[in-house]
């Protein structure tokens, strides 16, 4: 399943506290990439922050993973968490274009 996390700063983080673990972060979300897991991180730009694209088995799965890295450890950052499901309404738009074969 695929998951969409956006990070977010927790109240009293500092930009300091942030710049000491952002290597042992990146280093964190590399192993998820490499594990599978971590399919794209994208900048947010109209907020400070990262968005991540997850494969998952589930929201309970992606939530254990993410509480690895440093700055969610630290209670630095946290993520919400959303579900990214298939967009159904496109295929009974195209339904006659495409016939069975949807």
């Amino acid at each position: 399943m695929q998951i969409l996390a956006l990070s977010r700063r927790l109240p009293g983080a500092t930009p300091e506290q942030l710049k000491v673990l952002e290597q042992p972060e990146a280093l964190g979300a590399y192993r998820l990439m490499m594990n599978g897991h971590l399919r794209s991180v994208h900048m947010v730009p109209d907020r400070p922050g990262a968005m991540l694209i997850m494969e998952c088995d589930d929201l309970a799965h992606a939530r254990t993973l993410l509480n690895e890295l440093p700055m969610v450890a630290q209670k630095l950052i946290d993520f919400d968490l959303s579900r990214m499901l298939p967009y159904p309404a496109l295929s009974s738009l195209f339904a006659a274009e495409f016939g069975a074969s949807l």
